[in-house]
């Protein structure tokens, strides 16, 4: 017989494993980047796996009303990256494909995030 997990599912699981996964989102965000953004909004992150950091940023700033001051900062640093990638795709420019690739997916990441934030109006 299967055990059935009855943990609670987070409310921002797809943005979390969007985040993860370099191959969707266009991204690397380290720990440290999830620590430092946790941070700025008031929340004392200790160091840990990606996963569990990004799940208790979005959770935890989501109960203490701080969200938009993540939102606001994880904006910030996909703006750094995709300007970052368009930099490197003038100078590099045998890898501009593979760069406009990771720019496009970075700034999709972005409509994610706003998406994923606003919640669904219907629940």
């Amino acid at each position: 017989m299967k055990k059935h997990n009855h943990e609670m599912r987070s409310k921002f699981l797809t943005l979390e494993n969007h985040f993860l996964n370099t191959f969707f989102s266009g991204l690397y965000l380290s720990a440290g980047d999830f620590i430092r953004i946790a941070a700025v909004n008031g929340l004392d992150l200790k160091m840990h796996s990606r996963e569990m950091l990004i799940k208790e940023l979005l959770n935890e700033t989501d109960k203490l009303g701080t969200i938009g001051g993540v939102v606001a900062a994880l904006n910030r640093l996909i703006d750094e990256r995709i300007t970052a990638y368009h930099r490197l795709s003038l100078e590099y420019p045998a890898a501009r494909v593979p760069l406009a690739k990771l720019a496009q997916k970075a700034t999709g990441t972005k409509s994610l995030l706003a998406r994923d934030v606003r919640g669904n109006p219907y629940e």
